[in-house]
This record gives structure tokens, C-alpha cells and sequence, in this order.
């Protein structure tokens, strides 16, 4: 590929660019966050049918009479049938299966349908499965982080004396929130705009394959950034034009294998449903998200906090 332009030479605009999108990003996030019933107790009913839209009004007033408070339904129809996801405060896992029972009655009572026959799947999950699954999800993140970057400071201890490996693995870290936040962000927006998306496991799954698949391209940066430093003789390097060329080579791959991923991801978006639409759009925000954090956050970051820019920003002008 030929080289355009120096994507070291300004990576303070970049940088800064992506520090705002991430700071927006966890606003948008935290702000319309709204967890599924997996994650805090409740009860999810799928119907084999399609039921007006009124049962989560009914729903909602008959739980209320029985005492559940802020109890909060939301009602997906797909494909001619209807997901029910009830999330309530219920005080132990007991009263989570009288909730359940109450849900059935209440919709045969109310004619949504003629009997239990009618419901073709239900999950019910207590509190304290609920907060197992919380710890989970967050350990899962929090240890995935730590290895990356265990795994980065032993693969690129080769090149110690050019640059800390401890920095590489920082940097990985930065670069995974970015692409860990993006997504975020998008799936803020829809809670905002759609009641019936809720923070679950699909998610969580995506966002862990996100940062997998993310490192991949970071790695071989970091990668073709270590052969080059290797490869040079000469002992006046020049590291931010070694940064410059090695993220111009990997340039025509990373764009190949974001292209070809996201095709794949607009085909199960379109012709998917269910959890393997919100799976495809998660995955398919994180692509356009990592293809910017591989190519303008890591190396770049890695260069700056090299602390070399000041001195060669004389031979980096003039090499530009």
C-alpha cells in the first residue's frame, strides 16, 4: 500500500479524537444502562403466539396489586410469537417462582392465551443467580484484560531495550477498552431509543469476542513494529518512521480482514433475529471501532509514550 501520510506525525489529534468518542461513549452507556432479568432475577416467557400489545399493561397492574413493586416488562414479538422478559424485586428465589405462576394465571385470566400449553419456553432466574451472573460477567472482563496484557510484556521482552513491553501491554489495555466502549456506546443509544434491549448475555459474549478478535490486530502491528526494530543496523533509529512504515505494511491486511468479517456480519444482521441480531450488531459496531483503535490508538500511544517525539520531531518533519 502506498504510504499517504504520516499517522505518527499527528496522533495527538487522533488520540484526542478517541479519547472524546470514549468519554461520550461511556455517557451514552451508563446513562440508559438497563440489565436483563438474567443478570438481576426475574422471569422470561415465550408465548407461540403473537398477543396485543396491552398484556404488558395488564401485567404490570396485576403484579402491582400483588405486591411487586417496580416491576418492569418488556414484550419482543418475532416471527409470530411473543418474548416476555419480567423483571421485578423479589426478596429470595422462592418468590421468584410464585412470580412465574402468577405471570401464567394472569395471562390466562386476562385471555392472552387459552392455557399453560400456550407458552412454549420460560426461564426463571432468582437474585442470587442473578448476581453470580453480574460477578461473572465482570470477572470474565476484568481477567480477559489481565492476560492480554501478561501475554504482551512476555512476547515482546525481545526488544526490552527499545521499548518497555510493560508499555505495549498498557497500551493493549487502552486499546481494548476503545474497542470494549464503542459498543458500548451504540447499545446505549439503542436502550435509549428501544425499551425492549437490555444489557444479557449475548452482549457480554460479544463484547468478550470483540476483544479477542481485536488484539489479533494490535498484536501483528506490534508484531511487524518488533521485526523492524530488529532488522534495523543502524544506530541512529529513527522509531517514529519505524511506527510509520510498520503500520503502513499491516495497513492492506487489517483493512482485508475488516472487510471481509464485516460482510459476514451484514448477512447475519440482516437475515438473523433474536440474539443473533443483537450479536451481529454488537460485533459489527466493534469492527469499525477496532479497525481505528488497531491502526491510530496502539501504535501511535506506544510511540508517545516512548518519549521519543520531542527529539525526532526534527527528522520526523523532514521525512514527512
Amino acid at each position: 500500500m502506498i504510504k499517504k501520510f504520516s499517522i505518527i506525525k499527528r496522533s495527538y489529534i487522533r488520540l484526542g479524537i478517541g479519547a472524546a468518542v470514549l468519554i461520550a461513549a461511556g455517557i451514552s452507556f451508563f446513562s440508559n444502562i438497563r440489565l436483563s432479568e438474567e443478570f438481576t432475577g426475574g422471569v422470561n416467557i415465550t408465548l407461540t403466539k403473537s398477543v396485543d400489545t396491552k398484556v404488558t399493561a395488564d401485567l404490570n397492574s396485576v403484579l402491582l396489586q400483588k405486591g411487586y413493586q417496580n416491576t418492569e416488562i418488556r414484550k419482543q414479538d418475532n416471527q409470530g410469537v411473543t418474548i416476555l422478559a419480567i423483571k421485578t424485586n423479589v426478596d429470595n428465589d422462592q418468590k421468584v417462582n410464585e412470580l412465574s405462576k402468577e405471570i401464567t394465571k394472569t395471562l390466562i385470566d386476562k385471555g392472552y392465551i387459552k392455557s399453560a400449553d400456550e407458552i412454549s419456553a420460560q426461564s426463571i432466574t432468582g437474585p442470587s443467580v442473578g448476581d453470580y451472573m453480574k460477578k461473572s460477567a465482570k470477572n470474565a472482563l476484568i481477567v480477559g484484560l489481565l492476560l492480554m496484557a501478561v501475554y504482551m510484556m512476555f512476547s515482546f521482552s525481545a526488544i526490552r531495550s527499545s521499548i518497555s513491553p510493560a508499555t505495549l501491554a498498557m497500551v493493549t489495555i487502552v486499546t481494548m477498552v476503545f474497542d470494549v466502549g464503542i459498543p458500548a456506546w451504540a447499545y446505549g443509544l439503542l436502550m435509549m431509543f428501544n425499551h425492549s434491549i437490555a444489557i444479557d448475555t449475548v452482549f457480554i459474549i460479544a463484547v468478550l469476542t470483540n476483544m479477542g478478535y481485536s488484539i489479533n490486530d494490535t498484536i501483528i502491528i506490534f508484531d511487524r513494529i518488533r521485526e523492524n526494530i530488529k532488522n534495523k543496523n543502524e544506530k541512529n533509529i529513527i522509531y517514529g518512521k519505524v511506527f510509520d512504515d510498520s503500520l503502513w505494511q499491516t495497513m492492506r491486511r487489517s483493512i482485508g480482514t475488516v472487510t471481509s468479517t464485516f460482510l459476514v456480519i451484514i448477512c447475519m444482521y440482516i437475515f438473523g433475529t433474536g440474539a443473533i441480531k443483537d450479536f451481529a450488531f454488537t460485533i459489527g459496531i466493534w469492527v469499525i471501532a477496532g479497525s481505528y483503535s488497531s491502526i491510530f490508538i496502539s501504535g501511535p500511544m506506544a510511540y508517545l509514550l516512548m518519549g521519543k517525539w520531542k527529539s525526532e520531531r526534527k527528522a520526523m518533519l523532514e521525512n514527512n
